[in-house]
């Protein structure tokens, strides 16, 4: 029986595991969402390296929830506490590419070293730290390549993300969730791009296929939840409890 949901938020987030930014409308692209306001803008085309090319996320840097992130014309900003904001240039000017390690994967990009790399490793504090950019002539990873025995196709595939262009939560589901938590959890804890409603708790876990407009998706995989959704955040700190994870693996 096929169910009828709405689609009540879209978020992007253009480097990797920093905030998203809340948007009305966004195009689709194989790559993942592109901003309205400027297409060079593709959820997780940036991610934050260390010194070693190994990419770098809240799991072990919580604090990185903390930097904000907004589109001016053909800058990214990004701002923290007690921190003047960053200008980084969506079009990177530095053309030395370098191979980074995505899980096990690797994948090249583009370092912005200089002001970039000072200004996170000083606000994260650790040192090292550096800013790659994907660019469109770089060879993308195959969801494929990444996790075997899922319904990826040839043609699937992702720059810096986990595994899926994509991700879609419903509100009833994260309501569910909250029922059985002694502090109650947002929906940023999970950082979907597209939030339903009017369908029931974990229905979308079932969807094979939907569509939002023009776009039409199919389910490749579920989301492995991570240490991650215990990061407070507002405040760049883990649950010392670690949930609402471990009330998940419950849940499963």
């Amino acid at each position: 029986m096929k169910e009828s949901a709405t689609l009540s938020e879209i978020y992007l987030y253009p480097v990797k595991s920093l905030p998203g930014i809340k948007l009305e409308k966004a195009l689709t692209t194989k790559f993942g969402l592109a901003h309205p306001d400027n297409t060079l803008v593709v959820d997780r085309k940036w991610m934050i390296v260390d010194a070693n090319g190994s990419f770098r996320t809240q799991r072990q840097i919580p604090k990185m929830a903390l930097i904000r992130i907004s589109v001016e014309g053909d800058f990214l900003i990004f701002s923290a506490p007690q921190k003047n904001p960053l200008k980084v240039p969506i079009e990177n000017p530095n053309k030395d590419k370098k191979n980074y390690r995505l899980w096990t994967c690797r994948i090249d990009g583009y370092g912005y070293g200089g002001e970039v790399s000072a200004w996170l490793s000083e606000f994260l504090e650790v040192d090292g730290l550096d800013l790659a950019v994907f660019n469109e002539n770089l060879a993308p990873i195959k969801t494929k390549d990444i996790e075997e025995n899922t319904a990826t196709r040839e043609t699937d595939v992702v720059i810096y993300q986990d595994f899926s262009p994509f991700m879609l939560i419903g509100e009833e589901s994260l309501e569910e969730l909250n029922k059985r938590l002694e502090i109650k959890v947002p929906m940023n804890r999970f950082r979907p791009n597209f939030v339903s409603k009017n369908n029931s708790a974990f229905s979308e876990d079932e969807w094979e296929k939907f569509k939002i407009g023009e776009s039409e998706f199919c389910r490749i995989k579920h989301c492995t939840r991570c240490l991650l959704t215990t990061v407070d955040q507002n405040k760049g700190v883990k649950d010392p409890k670690q949930e609402p994870l471990k009330t998940l693996r419950e849940l499963s």
